[in-house]
């Protein structure tokens, strides 16, 4: 690394801006991805092992491939090999590791602009066979433009590294760039700018400052309005375009679980660029040491850079609470330090622990969704404190099929694609198909701010491709096989206008007890509650939770269908009453045809059994909770009080569960909202700029939300929380010095 002359931000104003700001967003073909190509290799409880341990990369429109178990670059020229005691030692693969600890396929980093992959453990042998007796890895990074590899080795004399028409040769440590050149971009700002060499990046360090906090909760009360922000400044001044990839760290005295970066302009405007979250909390000294593992916050920003451009940004650090609300951030979390060091995503609404997580490749519970926790609730432990970790009600699936010799069937090429880490909506992509083809599907997860209670919506597209039978399938699991630990005696079905039928879980273990139940009505939901806190086990929290399918489109079996309840019982359910709630097939459906879909949006719900457990400020959330809590009724309100009317007076409605809106031609929008409780987000979109409007609701400006920049419409969008009420309130957005009333 060398050092970069640290510069104070001269702040520029809109009119000497060089280059308009479309000019500095990135394209649809920008971004990186990677991805397992014949799945993850090793599922809980799965003995359908991969073919292959073959990593995927996608880079702008390129991609790679990277044999982790042989340790070979695919498709390209590929030499890995050191020399010791005169010796030349050929790299032959990696070292497997009986403890999961130690996996040595490790993801640091993984998002939008940025991924990077430890392989440790790598073997060497002569042209006789014999081993080399010594500790080397394998460094992978990728940005949308620039690949590299670099290969450490402590102990050998000299290493030798080739990838493609690339090569390098040197001791300890060599970098080969197979593609990518260096960025021209300058970096000035009042945080701390470094040059990374070996990762092709400036890096910014933020203060390691500590917090106060007065109570001694896990997130400091007098805090949970904060926001940090720090000048910095992006400049070309050759007169070609080029690129600036940029790392925010900090390592120390973060609100790790839960904060959302934020890149805005000089004036403090979000601009639509995304920051990538990646951060780690894990470690575990008992086990030994880890490079990557302990805490640390990365934040990647990959950014278009004009030719004689300069342009001012402010990164504004947005933590437990935005505009009032606890804020949502959606993250990749690297597990170095805990174990398995695969694919896991985190979901925070405030800073107050996880809300909702997610293990693509579902590697440790074989199941997608995996830790849940309801907000604002206090844990089950002697002298509980606000503003920390609730207790865990934890897991779900997306897509469970089991063939008709009862083999699970994993997935494979899970892979994320991330539009909004918050702080208002989160909003994450994911997709991937069954190992054989017979069927694709893409998920959307999006997560809103909220004072009351989680709840997380889930976008589902699945399309059939070849012909399919099954012994079990499930389009949706609330509860999984393995992960499913709160012991529920409760579950009930109905619809907007009520309660179905209820009925209690059965004392059993392994098997159905109702199937394909239809689910009929506006706005159908489930239900499971009925939580006996004498049932908990430490650390699991007295909580119940919901599903409400708000939209259904599906033709199974070639026929058009609606959602089905199937309740099963899973290997933990013996005496403890864990059913799992499932999307399921009708009963008359024996197979699925070439053709076949099942689009649908559904939404999650998760709330406190106990309403004593509630601290948030939501006053009537908690009087509900008083009368209705660990019963149905939550459910049953949140699917019928929880729509509210929308009268769009200027703008077009797009339909779906967000409310989102147009703007007209004169790039102004309007509308009259009444009913409904809580908060609801609300998106705007088809803006022509990400800084140019005003918004107001109730006629009264806000200055609270986020941006989000769509390159497919070269267009932007802002999202925003609106509060609900019995009342008529207003929400306009106009051009700055137009009010946006209707006229």
């Amino acid at each position: 690394m060398k050092s970069v002359a640290r510069a104070m931000v001269v702040m520029m104003t809109a009119a000497t801006l060089s280059a308009a700001p479309i000019d500095w967003m990135p394209r649809s073909e920008d971004g990186t991805q990677m991805w397992w190509q014949d799945g993850a290799p090793k599922v809980m409880n799965s003995d359908q092992a991969p073919a292959s341990e073959i990593l995927c990369f996608r880079y702008g429109a390129r991609q790679f491939r990277v044999d982790t178990r042989n340790v070979r670059l695919l498709d390209e020229k590929w030499d890995c090999s050191l020399m010791s005691g005169g010796q030349r030692y050929q790299c032959n693969g990696r070292a497997e590791a009986k403890d999961e600890f130690f996996q040595p396929v490790r993801f640091v980093e993984c998002g939008k602009w940025f991924h990077r992959v430890v392989i440790d453990g790598l073997t060497f042998a002569d042209a006789q066979g014999r081993a080399y007796d010594g500790k080397a890895s394998l460094e992978i990074s990728v940005w949308p433009d620039r690949v590299a590899f670099r290969l450490l080795c402590e102990d050998a004399g000299q290493l030798r590294l080739q990838c493609g028409d690339k090569s390098a040769e040197g001791n300890k440590s060599v970098t080969v760039e197979m593609v990518g050149a260096a960025a021209a971009a300058i970096i000035t700002s009042e945080l701390p700018v470094v040059r990374d060499e070996v990762l092709g990046c400036h890096q910014l360090r933020l203060p390691e400052k500590p917090w106060s906090n007065a109570a001694g909760t896990y997130y400091p009360q007098e805090h949970l309005d904060r926001r940090d922000r720090w000048r910095f400044s992006v400049r070309n001044e050759s007169d070609a375009p080029t690129v600036a990839r940029l790392m925010f760290m900090q390592e120390k005295h973060l609100p790790i679980t839960g904060f959302t970066p934020m890149i805005c302009d000089a004036e403090g405007r979000p601009t639509g660029h995304l920051l990538q979250i990646s951060k780690n909390w894990h470690q575990r000294p008992e086990k030994g040491h880890l490079l990557h593992e302990g805490t640390w916050f990365h934040g990647c920003l990959w950014l278009r850079v004009p030719a004689k451009a300069t342009r001012d940004f402010t990164l504004q650090m947005v933590y437990a609470r935005y505009g009032g609300l606890c804020a949502a951030s959606h993250a990749q979390l690297s597990l170095i330090g805990w174990g398995h060091n695969q694919f896991w995503d985190q979901v925070a609404v405030g800073s107050f622990g996880e809300s909702i997580c997610f293990e693509p490749g579902r590697v440790q519970r074989r199941c997608f969704i995996t830790d849940v926790r309801p907000l604002m609730t206090l844990a089950r432990e002697p002298n509980a404190k606000p503003w920390g970790w609730a207790g865990n009600c934890g897991g779900g699936d997306f897509l469970l099929w089991m063939d008709e010799q009862k083999r699970y069937q994993p997935m494979k090429g899970t892979r994320s694609t991330v539009r909004s880490h918050g702080p208002c909506l989160t909003d994450v992509r994911y997709e991937e198909e069954s190992r054989g083809g017979e069927i694709t599907s893409r998920i959307d997860v999006l997560v809103p701010a909220a004072n009351d209670h989680l709840r997380t919506i889930f976008r589902l597209r699945y399309d059939v491709k070849k012909t399919m039978h099954w012994q079990r399938l499930a389009f949706f699991q609330l509860g999984a096989d393995f992960y499913n630990d709160t012991p529920a005696q409760k579950i009930a079905i109905g619809d907007e206008n009520g309660m179905r039928e209820e009925w209690t879980s059965p004392d059993k273990s392994g098997g159905y007890d109702r199937v394909a139940l239809p689910m009929t009505g506006g706005q159908p939901w489930l239900s499971i509650h009925g939580v006996n806190p004498a049932d908990l086990r430490p650390g699991r929290a007295a909580a119940s939770r919901g599903l409400i399918v708000r939209s259904w489109r599906a033709v199974l079996g070639g026929k058009t269908v609606g959602p089905h309840l199937s309740t099963f019982c899973s290997e933990w359910g013996k005496g403890n009453h864990r059913t799992a709630l499932e999307l399921s097939p009708p009963p008359d459906v024996r197979e699925l045809l070439a053709g076949d879909f099942v689009e649908a949006e559904i939404e999650l719900v998760v709330f406190p059994s106990d309403a004593a457990a509630y601290y948030g400020p939501d006053q009537s959330f908690l009087a509900m909770l008083q009368s209705d809590a660990n019963t149905w009724r939550p459910v049953q309100r949140e699917a019928h009080r929880r729509a509210f009317a929308a009268k769009v007076v200027k703008g077009e409605r797009i339909k779906g569960e967000i409310l989102t809106i147009a703007v007209d031609a004169a790039q102004q929008a309007r509308a009259e909202l009444s009913g409904g409780f809580g908060h609801v987000p609300v998106r705007l979109v088809g803006l022509k700029t990400p800084d140019r409007h005003q918004l107001r609701v109730n006629d009264q400006p806000v200055d609270d939300w986020q941006t989000e920049w769509d390159a497919a419409s070269l267009s932007w969008c802002i999202v925003v929380n609106v509060g609900c009420s019995a009342s008529q309130s207003s929400l306009s957005l106009a051009p700055r010095g137009e009010s946006g009333q209707n006229q």
